[in-house]
């Protein structure tokens, strides 16, 4: 019977000492896996404020070349890059496909924002254009 007792404290002890390990195993994973996420947000935010860094510089070069009327949109589109930016800063996610989405739509808005910008450029060389000819 002692034999018996004994070895069900060394088997408790033991289910115990497995639980300890799988326990830190599995959050061990957990932290490697929000590392990785927040690596992949910390890369996208690098490249989204570049695209908007460069969309910041193309909206102020606007300025040198456009009339009231273009000035207004240069500074709504102007405007619109500062907004996506906060969102951008403000970006966070609890998994790869909150990223993803979060990605999507910031992708998406970037375009959105490029579109605006190339129509705005349009705009000012037809404007240049008929004040040339």
């Amino acid at each position: 019977m002692l034999l018996w007792l004994a070895g069900c404290d060394h088997t408790a002890e033991g289910v115990k000492q497995d639980t300890l390990a799988a326990t830190a195993a599995a959050s061990d994973g957990a932290d490697k896996a929000r590392h990785e996420l927040d690596q992949q947000i910390d890369a996208f935010k690098t490249q989204t404020r570049a695209k908007l860094e460069d969309l910041s510089a193309a909206a102020a070069q606007l300025s040198a070349q456009t009339n009231e009327g273009l000035d207004e949109s240069r500074q709504k589109l102007e405007s619109e890059i500062k907004e996506t930016r906060a969102k951008l800063d403000r970006l966070s996610a609890k998994s790869g496909a909150e990223l993803e989405q979060a990605k999507a739509e910031l992708s998406a808005r970037l375009a959105e924002l490029g579109e605006r910008l190339d129509q705005t450029v349009e705009t000012v060389g037809d404007e240049v254009k008929d004040h040339v000819d």
